[in-house]
């Protein structure tokens, strides 16, 4: 199963979000993300919200083998962390989900002017469920600027913590999501 262009924007759009609350919470904090979907190891990290724990939360579409596939990389994520706990050597922990404001939120599409896209709480601390759909007729121009903006934001949060964090390269990981069967 491969993401469309909806789908991707969705993904992004919602992480966008989750970032930007992250930061409005947490001005201080380090947050590193993967607006491209393009690893395999956590979507979104926080690196020092708490001074003891790294916090990771996995993406993935809201439907049941998406919440099969969260389930299932945080497990194995939580279970070995060694890729994060040798940047930082802290407990790495499921993401709070109750760090976020809204356990849902809604906005327009950065890519389609009637696409709208949700994030939500997935059914445990560490995972965010998206999707997009339609609602035809609707055109909030304001709501996707809003949301670009909030990309731009994270683009920017990403890079300016891994910066701090002395990541050599633009991305923690060279280990491309290849066998990842979203993509």
């Amino acid at each position: 199963m491969a993401w469309d262009i909806s789908e991707h924007a969705a993904y992004a759009g919602g992480l966008a979000t989750r970032v930007a609350e992250l930061r409005r919470r947490f001005p201080d904090a380090l947050v590193t993300c993967d607006v491209e979907g393009a690893f395999a190891g956590p979507e979104l990290i926080c690196w020092n919200a708490r001074p003891e724990e790294i916090w990771v939360w996995v993406f993935e579409p809201d439907d049941a083998a998406g919440v099969r596939r969260a389930q299932s990389r945080l497990e194995q994520l939580l279970a070995a962390p060694h890729e994060l706990t040798s940047v930082v050597d802290k407990s790495v922990v499921a993401g709070p989900n109750d760090v976020f404001e809204k356990g849902s939120v809604t906005a327009s599409s950065y890519i389609d002017v009637d696409g709208r896209i949700e994030v939500r709480n997935g059914p445990g601390d560490g995972i965010q469920l998206f999707r997009a759909f339609d609602i035809e007729g609707f055109d909030d121009t304001a709501e996707r600027v809003a949301i670009n903006l909030a990309l731009g934001a994270a683009y920017k949060a990403d890079r300016d913590s891994r910066k701090a964090l002395g990541f050599r390269y633009d991305r923690p990981s060279p280990r491309f999501r290849e066998d990842d069967e979203r993509h």
